[in-house]
């Protein structure tokens, strides 16, 4: 079967992690005494899983702290001489040095990417610890590969292939942060690309293009939680899927049933409390509405809904908590990896035939109907269940509740049939291919029907989340208001042509469209005017007003097909 697929830039790397047994390191920022204690009676509630026998650094015995970058190194070393069904890739470093492996699980002679896309099964990536002070997902990670490499998940190779990135960010799981060593928030930096981490893992879905994808998290406890509503929070699990704008129905059903439904039936059969991921303004103790995750097209969530993957997001309780309940924080992300390979890998076939249908669907898409450039989410009730922080009850909250599941559209444009930038634009046309996108250049000057952005608004502003705030930096922004005029535009040879008629076509329009905080625009990868190039027209309107002429931008969009002479730009 043929699939999409760019030229893949690299070979496998041979992993070289290291033979020596270090010894156990305290990490750097993670200090006990700042965890938050619960009271006995809460404790209780959550008892560890039985017979559970993890295997991995950080449940060896009177650890105190959590598995080290070496120490996963070695262990990822061990497993490799255990199984010869996986590989191990260094997709990368991080800022500071450290490696960031990838573990290839597959029943296919050679582990190549070229090879994995045509050897008729679907591809799931698992990924883990994109902030440092998670570790939860990580160690389940570790465990989860450990149980692959031994043979203990059944069949599951002979109808999956399985891609794992237990670290994602090693710098800040060294130091036990939540951001990267220069404070950009990693999950908010899949779009952009301004890390190597970020754009290592970039490079792993331009490679593999899983089909379904797991991006493991823990959640806040107390903190704000206990603030505002008194109490702590009591699922072990909190599950969302991909939500932004412009996902393709089948794709978006296809998370719900059967993978939504799998994972939930899961942790119920295992006696584990689930919600829809949701969170709060940390900021502003005096709002109490709760916000599911966001419909930006930033996250690796949403990203990789963007790219065509089944994906979800999964957090489990545990920030603030400090080793308490770990082995049943790992056990449920454990859980969850299981279920999502073993239905992708029951679900095979279907997998194979949704991703063909959907590439070619939004391939032929391209100048026709719709697209939602930005839009909200939806303002409900809802009711979540808590636990009172001083007397161990339970406690329903009622709750104004921002659904993420239905995106109310704010602007709404026609999908344009391609996008052009001016010849100036090379760091744009750059980001898109280092994201997997098509880009051409123009290699002679013609002039051709378009429509051209005229800028009406330009403000500096900062970036923000559900919960009020994005990372310790990286949070600058451009916003901008646009709107759009037919021209005949005259193309100079050297323009960037990028064709929606191909299947990252819905990740272009989140890059190119100027509206949304995580745009090219709004971050600086196409080139802006000054703000005081607004200038005023000479004259005024009939109401006495004095008219101002907007700036135009180097962005352009086709409506329809143009006869245009182009080479793939290199």
């Amino acid at each position: 079967m043929k699939r999409f697929s760019r030229t893949v830039l690299s070979a496998l790397f041979p992993c070289v992690l290291g033979m020596v047994i270090f010894p156990a390191n305290t990490l750097a920022n993670y200090d006990p005494a700042k965890d938050y204690r619960e009271i006995p009676a809460i404790v209780k509630q959550f008892p560890e899983p039985s017979k559970i026998d993890m295997g991995t650094p950080a449940f060896v015995a009177d650890k105190t702290d959590f598995t080290s970058q070496r120490e996963m190194e070695d262990f990822i070393n061990q497993l490799t001489k255990t199984s010869d069904s996986l590989k191990v890739r260094i997709i990368g470093q991080s800022q500071k040095g450290n490696k960031i492996p990838l573990l290839v699980f597959s029943d296919s002679q050679s582990v190549t990417p070229e090879i994995l896309l045509k050897n008729g099964k679907p591809t799931v990536l698992i990924l883990a610890l994109q902030h440092g002070n998670e570790p939860a997902p990580g160690e389940a990670a570790l465990a989860y590969a450990k149980s692959l490499a031994e043979g203990k998940e059944g069949d599951v190779l002979s109808r999956v292939n399985v891609l794992i990135i237990p670290r994602a960010n090693p710098d800040g799981a060294e130091s036990f942060s939540r951001d990267l060593a220069n404070g950009i928030n990693l999950n908010r930096d899949h779009l952009l690309l301004s890390s190597p981490e970020s754009r290592a893992i970039a490079q792993v879905f331009n490679q593999y293009q899983p089909d379904v994808v797991l991006d493991g998290h823990e959640y806040s406890v107390a903190g704000r939680w206990v603030e505002k509503f008194g109490a702590v929070q009591r699922y072990d699990a909190m599950l969302q899927q991909a939500t932004t704008n412009n996902l393709p129905t089948r794709l978006a059903k296809t998370m719900e049933k059967p993978f939504r439904e799998s994972i939930v039936n899961t942790f119920e059969t295992n006696g584990l409390s689930h919600s829809w991921y949701y969170t709060t303004d940390k900021n502003n103790m005096q709002d109490k509405t709760l916000s599911m995750g966001g419909i930006g097209a930033d996250t690796l969530r949403n990203i990789a809904g963007l790219r065509n993957s089944v994906s979800f997001l999964l957090e489990n309780r545990g920030v603030g908590l400090g080793k308490a309940h770990y082995a049943r924080r790992v056990y449920t992300q454990l859980l969850a990896m299981q279920a999502i390979v073993k239905t992708a890998a029951k679900n095979s076939k279907e997998l194979i035939e949704l991703g063909r249908d959907i590439r070619k669907d939004i391939s032929n898409e391209a100048g026709q109907g719709a697209i939602v450039v930005k839009g909200k989410a939806t303002p409900e009730k809802h009711t979540v269940l808590m636990i009172d922080a001083k007397t161990a009850d339970g406690v329903k909250v009622e709750a104004d509740w921002n659904s993420s599941l239905n995106i109310t559209p704010v602007i709404t444009r026609s999908r344009p049939y391609a996008y052009l930038l001016a010849s100036t634009e090379k760091k744009a046309a750059q980001q898109l291919q280092t994201l997997g996108v098509e880009v051409y250049r123009v290699n002679q000057a013609q002039q051709i029907k378009a429509q051209q952005y005229s800028l009406t608004e330009q403000k500096d502003a900062r970036k923000k989340d559900v919960t009020g705030s994005v990372g310790t930096t990286g949070n600058t922004m451009t916003q901008v208001t646009t709107r759009v005029e037919d021209i005949e535009l005259p193309v100079d040879e050297g323009y960037y042509y990028i064709p929606l008629k191909q299947p990252l076509a819905n990740l272009v329009i989140a890059a190119l469209e100027p509206e949304t905080q995580g745009s090219f625009i709004a971050n600086g990868l196409i080139t802006l005017p000054a703000k005081t190039a607004l200038t005023k027209t000479k004259g005024a309107t009939a109401k006495g007003k004095v008219e101002i002429e907007p700036k135009r931008l180097p962005l352009y969009r086709l409506l329809e097909s143009a006869e245009l002479s182009l080479t793939l730009m290199q």
